[in-house]
């Protein structure tokens, strides 16, 4: 949710540190939700218990890595400031916090992991269909029984497959931003500024992967927060949304990371 701004009076994210307009401190920041790591340690260990491949995601908790194409979080023992920080392509480094705040520091690197695991499921299950489409050349009687079985397993999972599609977060397509919350895509109306149900053309639909923008809101957009409307359901992902059986096989850069931005 929003709050305002004791020294400039806008309306700003309760989880921002900082004013985005005018700088000063939220003094009544919300640091993290129930059940969010607050230290380096909880998020190594919230990170092992959903198996996550923190290597493949090139991910290091409690590590200054000075390599390529990283994020990270570490405690400056010279300073005693947390930093979080992103290794450009080029190997350069962008500091998204430096501070004494381990919560506000761990939460920064738990949102980014949350944005790219949602990325990464979604694009992985996409692989995996066009994968399982792919047929080898068989004899034509064994080619006869095995559309017959395909058929009867297709009508048996069709309703497991029509249950993939995007990931819950922002979209920009043709200019345009959307929401897709579970089974639902959302427009931001320019003119009454606020959010409303759509219908995605086919394009969005089934091409969404190519018009994915971020899982948070960020201050500044052109489109306004969407768990500030009336269509946001406070009902969080499940522990079981971030369950998934990683092989070490999949690609973490498979194009979708943007290396050279700062965050």
């Amino acid at each position: 949710m929003k709050i305002p701004c004791e020294y400039c009076g806008q309306m700003i994210p309760e989880t921002e540190q900082t004013c985005p307009y005018c700088g000063a401190a939220n003094k009544n920041v919300k640091r993290a939700a129930y059940g969010v790591p607050t230290t380096i340690e909880e998020l190594r260990a919230w990170c092992k218990a959903h198996n996550l491949p923190l290597q493949d995601m090139r991910v290091f908790i409690g590590e200054d890595y000075r390599g390529a194409k990283a994020f990270g979080i570490y405690k400056d023992e010279a300073t005693g400031n947390f930093v979080v920080y992103k290794n450009k392509a080029d190997g350069t480094r962008a500091v998204r916090y430096e501070g004494n705040d381990e919560a506000y520091a761990v939460n920064e690197l738990y949102l980014k992991i949350k944005e790219r695991v949602d990325v990464q499921k979604s694009h992985m299950g996409s692989k995996h269909a066009k994968a399982s489409a792919k047929l080898t050349r068989l004899p034509i009687q064994s080619f006869i029984y095995l559309v017959m079985a395909l058929t009867t397993a297709f009508a048996i999972l069709l309703p497991f497959w029509q249950m993939s599609g995007p990931s819950r977060g922002y979209y920009v397509y043709e200019d345009q931003t959307y929401y897709y919350d579970r089974s639902d895509w959302y427009e931001w109306d320019t003119t009454y500024e606020e959010w409303s149900p759509t219908q995605a053309d086919a394009e969005l639909e089934e091409n969404y992967e190519d018009y994915w923008e971020s899982r948070t809101w960020t201050a500044g957009w052109d489109a306004g927060d969407f768990e500030e409307s009336s269509w946001y359901s406070e009902q969080e992902w499940e522990d079981d949304d971030w369950d998934y059986d990683w092989d070490s096989s999949d690609s973490w850069d498979s194009g979708y990371d943007d290396w050279d931005s700062d965050w």
